[in-house]
C-alpha cells in the first residue's frame, strides 16, 4: 500500500475539472415535471461546445435517425429530455477526464473502448430483460470505470504497476489496486459521481459494479446490468481491464440478481447473446469515435 495515497486521491478529486455548469441546471430541470423545451434549449445553448457535441452525437450512426437534426430543440423533440441530458453528461465527463496534453497516462483509447462497449451491452441487456431506464442505462455503463482515470492521474507510474500486475498474475484490477494502492477504482468512481452531483444511480453503478449484492436495493438490478455488461465487454471486446480469466456468467452475483428480477435471463443463450454482439460493433466504433473526437 502506498502511504498517503488516500489523501492524494481526495486532492485529485477535489481539483478535477468540473462537469460543465449546465449540468447542474439540466439535472434540476430533469426533476421538474413542468419544464418546457424552450427552457432546456436556453440551458444547453449557454455552452456552444456542448450544443455542438449534442448535435454531433444525435446525428451519429449510433442513433440512426432518419434525417439530420440541426437544432437543439429538434434534438430534444426527437430523443427526449432525459436522453439529451445524458448525452450532455457523457460529453462533459469526457472533457473533464481527458488528460492534459503531454501527460503520461494509461491507454485512454482502450479505456473508452471498454467503457463504450459496456454501455452498449448494458443498453441491449436493458431491452432484453426489460429492467432499468433505457434512456440512461447506456450512460451508466459508459461512466462505470471513471475511478481508474483518477487513480492513474494521481500517480501514473504506480497505476502502471497495478495494470501490469493484473496481466502478470491474471487477477482482477480491483484486487491489484487494493494490494498496491490501498483503494480501488469503484470506490473512487462513486466519489466522483457524488462530487459531480449526478443522480444516485450513477454513483451506485460506479461504486458497486464489482459488489452487486452491496448495492442499495432500489438500484440493485440496474447495477447488476452494468456489472454483467462490464464482464461481457471484457469477454467480447477484450477491452481495458487486464483480467481475462474465464467467467461463468450464471455464477456471478449480477446474473443471480437479474435472474430474480427477470426470469427471462435464465432462458437466454448467453454465449449466443455475446456472439451476436458483432451486430453492435458499429455502435461501439461510432460512439468511441465521437467520444474521442
Amino acid at each position: 500500500m502506498i502511504e498517503n495515497f488516500a489523501e492524494k486521491i481526495g486532492h485529485a478529486i477535489n481539483y478535477l475539472p468540473p462537469v460543465p455548469v449546465v449540468m447542474d441546471e439540466l439535472l434540476k430541470a430533469l426533476n421538474d415535471e413542468d419544464v418546457d423545451i424552450n427552457t432546456l434549449v436556453r440551458i444547453i445553448s449557454k455552452d456552444p461546445l456542448m450544443s455542438m457535441n449534442v448535435l454531433k452525437v444525435v446525428n451519429s450512426a449510433f442513433y440512426r435517425l432518419p434525417y439530420q437534426v440541426s437544432a437543439i430543440d429538434h434534438a430534444l423533440r426527437m430523443l427526449g429530455l432525459k436522453e439529451i441530458t445524458m448525452i450532455c453528461i457523457a460529453c462533459g465527463a469526457y472533457k473533464a477526464l481527458a488528460p492534459p496534453r503531454s501527460t503520461q497516462t494509461f491507454n485512454f483509447d482502450e479505456f473508452w473502448k471498454h467503457s463504450v462497449a459496456t454501455g452498449v451491452i448494458a443498453k441491449r441487456l436493458c431491452k432484453e430483460l426489460k429492467i432499468g431506464d433505457k434512456d440512461i442505462i447506456y450512460f451508466l455503463g459508459l461512466l462505470h470505470d471513471v475511478g481508474k482515470v483518477i487513480l492513474d492521474r494521481v500517480a501514473h507510474d504506480i497505476y502502471t504497476m497495478v495494470l501490469q500486475t493484473t496481466y502478470d498474475e491474471s487477477i482482477p484490477v480491483r484486487e491489484a489496486e487494493k494490494r498496491i494502492i490501498g483503494e480501488s477504482h469503484d470506490a473512487v468512481g462513486g466519489l466522483i459521481m457524488k462530487k459531480w452531483r449526478l443522480p444516485p444511480v450513477f454513483s451506485h453503478a460506479a461504486q458497486y459494479h464489482h459488489a452487486v449484492q452491496d448495492a442499495p436495493e432500489e438500484n440493485k438490478s440496474v447495477v447488476a446490468i452494468v456489472s454483467l455488461a462490464n464482464q461481457m465487454a471484457r469477454v467480447r471486446f477484450l477491452g481495458f481491464g487486464g483480467d481475462m480469466s474465464g467467467i461463468v456468467f450464471s455464477d456471478t452475483d449480477a446474473f443471480k440478481v437479474l435472474e430474480a428480477a427477470s426470469p427471462v435471463i435464465g432462458e437466454m443463450d448467453i454465449v449466443k447473446f455475446i456472439w451476436d454482439l458483432e451486430e453492435v460493433d458499429e455502435e461501439v466504433i461510432e460512439m468511441e469515435r465521437l467520444m474521442s473526437s
